[in-house]
Formats: C-alpha cells, sequence, structure tokens
C-alpha cells in the first residue's frame, strides 16, 4: 500500500506472535495503555508452540545470572502472574521448589552439588529471594517423599495453568479493543517512512510500529521487516509423565537437581501439574539430534526415587525452545520503531507480565524520540 493510502486501518502497533504467553502480555500491556493493537498469529489456537510445551513453572528469577534481563524480568514477572492468577481465577498451584542433592552424590563427595547450591545461594541473596537451607535428609522428606541429602527450598515458586493464563490475558485485551486474528501468517513486511505494512494469508495490514513475538519464527520475521539478521539455537525438552500422578506419588512440590553453575539447562525435575499430572523433563537437545531414550528419565527419577521402574514412565511431549546467548534479546531496531524479541527462552512464562510492561517503555521512548522537537 503506497504511503498516504488512507482505506486501510492503520493501527498503532502490531504484534506478531500473539498466541504465545509473551505476545499475548505485550498486547495486553498496550492495549491497557490505550494504543490501538493488531495481533497476529499464524496458527489456528493459543500456545501452539513452546508456550503449551514448557514446564509451567513461575520461577522466581533464582537461576539467573545477577544483573540480567532474565533475572530482573522474572523477579518482578513472576509476583505480576501469580498476583494476575489470584484475581482472575487462573488454576496455580503453590508448589515451592525443592533444589535437592541426591544421596547418591555422597559417594563422590558431594562437591560438585554443594558448590551448585552455594552458587544459587549466592544468587538467592543478591536477588533477595526468600528461600531456605534443607540439612538433612528427614528435612527433605518433610517436603518431598525423595531420597535425598539435602538441598535448598524456595517457598515462592508456583506453577501455572498456561493456557487459562494466555486466555486471560486475550480476553482482557479483546475488552480494550485489541483485534486478535489466528490463522494469520505474515509473508512480507514492508518499511516505509511512517509505518509498516503486513502482508499475510488472510491480507494486509498497516501499524505504526512493530513488535516482534514471533518466538520459534522472530529471527525469521526481523529479516523480513528489514532487521538484523539474528542467530538463534533451537533445544529440545521431552518430558515423561509418572503414571498415576500427584495422587500416587505424593510429590506436590517442584523438584530440581542440583545443576553445575553455568550449566544452559535447570536439570531433569519433578514437576507436578495444575490437572494432578506429575511429570519429568525436560532434558536439553538441539533440535537435529534424535530423541532422548528413555532410560535417561528413568535414571533421573531414579536419584531421588530408587523405586521407580520402566514402566512408571510414559511419553508425554516435547517442545522446542529458542536461545540467542545467555540473556533475553528484547530491542528497538531502527524506524519506524520495531521492537525485537529473540531468544525468549525460560524463564519466559515467568516474565512475560514484566517483559509486556518492559517492551511499552520501550515503545514510549521509542515514539517519543521520533516526535519533533521545538526550540
Amino acid at each position: 500500500m503506497p504511503e498516504g493510502t488512507h482505506d486501510v486501518k492503520i493501527f498503532d502497533t502490531c504484534v506478531i506472535g500473539v498466541g504465545g504467553v509473551v505476545g499475548s502480555a505485550i498486547v495486553r500491556e498496550l492495549s491497557r495503555r490505550g494504543l490501538t493493537v493488531l495481533g497476529l498469529e499464524k496458527h489456528d489456537g493459543p500456545a501452539q508452540e513452546t508456550s503449551g510445551l514448557n514446564s509451567r513453572v513461575i520461577h522466581s528469577g533464582f537461576h539467573e545470572a545477577p544483573g540480567t534481563l532474565k533475572a530482573r524480568l522474572a523477579f518482578h514477572g513472576s509476583r505480576m502472574l501469580i498476583d494476575y492468577a489470584a484475581r482472575n481465577g487462573i488454576p496455580l498451584l503453590k508448589t515451592g521448589m525443592l533444589i535437592a542433592i541426591p544421596r547418591q552424590a555422597m559417594r563422590s563427595g558431594l562437591w560438585r552439588e554443594v558448590g551448585s547450591l552455594w552458587q544459587l545461594w549466592r544468587s538467592g541473596r543478591t536477588h533477595h529471594i526468600e528461600f531456605r537451607w534443607i540439612l538433612s535428609s528427614a528435612g527433605v522428606r518433610r517436603i518431598a517423599p525423595i531420597d535425598a541429602a539435602g538441598g535448598i527450598f524456595i517457598p515462592s515458586v508456583c506453577v501455572a495453568d498456561v493456557m487459562q493464563f494466555i486466555k486471560s490475558l486475550q480476553r482482557e485485551s479483546i475488552q480494550l479493543g485489541a483485534e486478535l486474528n489466528y490463522s494469520c501468517a505474515a509473508t512480507a513486511i514492508d518499511k516505509g517512512r511512517e509505518h509498516y505494512r503486513i502482508t499475510t494469508n488472510r491480507g494486509d495490514f498497516s501499524a505504526r510500529n512493530l513488535i516482534n513475538s514471533a518466538g520459534l519464527s522472530a529471527a525469521s520475521i526481523s529479516r523480513m521487516a528489514g532487521g538484523p539478521d539474528y542467530s538463534v539455537e533451537y533445544f529440545r525438552g521431552e518430558y515423561y509423565e509418572l503414571r498415576g500422578g500427584i495422587d500416587r506419588w505424593g510429590i506436590r512440590t517442584l523438584v530440581y537437581p542440583a545443576m553445575p553453575s553455568g550449566s544452559r539447562s535447570k536439570g531433569i525435575h519433578f514437576g507436578p501439574r495444575t490437572d494432578g499430572r506429575l511429570v519429568i523433563g525436560p532434558d536439553s537437545a538441539n533440535v537435529e539430534s534424535p530423541p532422548t531414550p528413555k532410560s535417561v528419565f528413568l535414571d533421573a527419577a531414579r536419584r531421588f526415587i530408587p523405586s521407580v521402574s520402566d514402566d512408571d514412565l510414559e511419553y508425554s511431549c516435547a517442545g522446542v525452545r529458542p536461545k540467542c546467548g545467555s540473556d533475553f534479546v528484547i530491542r528497538v531496531e531502527g524506524s519506524p520503531p520495531l521492537i525485537n524479541l529473540v531468544g525468549i527462552d525460560s524463564p519466559g512464562l515467568s516474565a512475560s507480565m514484566a517483559i509486556g510492561e518492559h517492551v511499552a517503555q520501550l515503545l514510549v521512548a521509542a515514539v517519543d524520540d521520533r516526535r519533533p522537537r521545538i526550540a
């Protein structure tokens, strides 16, 4: 559409990738600020990629390096999400998180595991996150029926119903005037002097600003919009389910292994779900690698529950998460403003509402910078 043509509505902002939790949180935040918001999603429903296949854990930022966007936004966003869930009737399990040392680690001297917990303790103090040390097997069993020598317990961590959270964010956005379009994939993006023209399989749309929250497709959307060519790695995380769920195994707390400092994964962990299921996962493997053998998950389960058998584990699902370095990439690129969100992996769910605020603040600053100054 040529510049100056007025037969197509021009939205203040277009958000690409509104089926996920981060895109939904951004749309809600911008709508609350009075902007006209267009949301585009290539899938036919919400939570079809990373958001629908993650651990559902609302992290406190405990695992993240101090000073990173991940740490800051997860710390703030987790509190926002828990409060929002309570106010809007979204199912939420107040599980807490136990980061435990398996008893078998005592045979190797415990040095790696204790060192990992020490690093987490230092990080927790930096982030002012409430936690407590568990210094005995009996103390562990008072929290979860597992075999472990000790660990750290973080009471603020929760598990949420992600689908209900996304649907609530989207209902609120629509009530505020946002227009959300599913089965609507961007095929071309043209940048004009004053706005973007987004060509989709369902027609053309125009917006003064563009926000790229396309998850696994964020790098390609950035290129399409004339932004940087980001290098992104994609990791697969598989999950197994323990037959009988929470009722059978009695695990109502998230149980994580103590991982080495700098690990790219938080480890294969026990995860209770709001529907009563109990899962174990995820692993972390390049998407091009073959499926992880079931024995890896069985071994991980037996580190804390030696009685788990092969028949107790049933394959659940696998999700893919993008990584672009060690931190979230959330940047304003060019003019008209393009805000790219790339490599939004864990703790993206926890940080989602704070990401929405952060993006809104970046957008306001970018728009202000474009306004002419009066001498």
